[in-house]
């Protein structure tokens, strides 16, 4: 993308919009699939079935639904059952063990809007990419055609592949979960463990150990395991973005803002209006349509909130952050890196994102 970039420095506005499109519309990117997948999901369960989701859940589990719900959400645990909030976590759950973790995301969605489908948007954005390609060529000479080709199609055939790495690490991941689980409920069963989510306090060695040791009080092993833990989580409300082999706590310099602006890393283009939507975690509240979804970072269990954003603002990240892919992916102005913008924001706030400056302003 830095040879894009290098090729339109020079060139007026209207000609780095177009070097711009050709940063989106890519096939093939897993998360935004999945984030698709939950929407046609969504669109095909009756809108007051979200009501009590502990009943639907329990419907889906008993196969009470419509065929076409029954397999749609068949296919989509096959393929994205690894997948939820905070997935890199082999202890949290994922949409394949509690269907309430999608069925909740998808009770948000705007399904009676095409213009917040996020499949329809990427069509668009598909076809604006193959637009701007088209009138790069036909306005650059042969040299700058040549760098263009060449850089294009290197981009066409990876960016879409992103998040496939850490796609297969988390089916890896989910594996193990099942797995541990299983043991961990043969250790509660037996009156060693109060939960069979507890096995992931302990360590596999640990877990070896208490094989060879029917006596091994793991109870207390378990509570020398978090209390550390316990003690950092009720201190420290948040660590630092960088700290290097040395400790040494390393910040930015800070950018130069004007009165009523905060400025950031331009991640995702576009001009959007809206209110603050202030999330520490995906299941905190909902995201409702038109609000500016505002967070600390984002993994993929996030993806369902984009649908009903108007734009994104994101305290760490950059342009390959799960959250900037998205954005630009589903359309929605993306700003990052901006430090200590969870405290500088209120929910309900009205602010303006320049996803191609990079600046947020402050409307109220």
């Amino acid at each position: 993308m830095a040879w894009i970039d290098g090729l339109v420095r020079r060139e007026p506005p209207e000609v780095k919009a177009l070097a711009e499109k050709l940063k989106l519309g890519f096939p093939d990117n897993v998360v935004v699939e999945m984030g698709s997948a939950l929407f046609r999901l969504a669109k095909l369960i009756e809108r007051e079935d979200f009501g009590d989701l502990t009943r639907l859940a329990e419907r889906i589990d008993r196969r009470q639904m419509a065929p076409a719900v029954l397999e749609a959400w068949e296919r989509f645990v096959s393929r994205f059952g690894c997948r939820g909030p905070l997935e890199m976590d082999v202890a949290s759950p994922r949409y394949g063990d509690s269907f309430g973790l999608a069925l909740r995301q998808m009770s948000f969605m705007t399904v009676d809007d095409v213009a917040f489908d996020p499949e329809i948007g990427q069509g668009h954005r598909v076809e604006e990419r193959r637009r701007a390609y088209e009138a790069l060529m036909s306005r650059f000479g042969w040299f700058r055609r040549a760098v263009l080709r060449r850089a294009h199609t290197i981009v066409d055939l990876f960016a879409g592949t992103r998040d496939t790495p850490k796609y297969h690490m988390v089916l890896y991941n989910y594996a193990v979960r099942r797995r541990a689980l299983i043991e961990g409920q043969r250790l509660a069963a037996l009156g060693r463990l109060d939960a069979a989510e507890h096995v992931f306090d302990l360590s596999f060695t640990d877990l070896e150990a208490a094989a060879a040791n029917p006596s091994m009080d793991l109870r207390e092993v378990r509570a020398t395991r978090t209390r550390f833990f316990n003690k950092l989580k009720a201190q420290v409300r948040r660590f630092p973005p960088v700290i290097d082999s040395r400790g040494r706590i390393l910040r930015p310099p800070p950018r130069p803002e004007k009165a009523g602006e905060l400025s950031g890393m331009a991640v995702s283009p576009g001009i959007v209006t809206g209110p603050v939507k202030l999330l520490h975690n995906p299941h905190e509240k909902p995201v409702n349509k038109g609000d500016v979804l505002v967070a600390y970072t984002t993994d993929p269990g996030w993806t369902p909130l984009f649908v009903n954003a108007a734009a994104i603002v994101l305290e760490v990240g950059g342009m390959l952050q799960h959250g900037a892919v998205v954005a630009r992916e589903y359309g929605k102005p993306c700003v990052a890196g901006i430090d200590g913008v969870m405290t500088k924001l209120q929910d309900a706030q009205q602010v303006e994102v320049d996803g191609t400056t990079g600046v947020i302003r402050l409307l109220s």
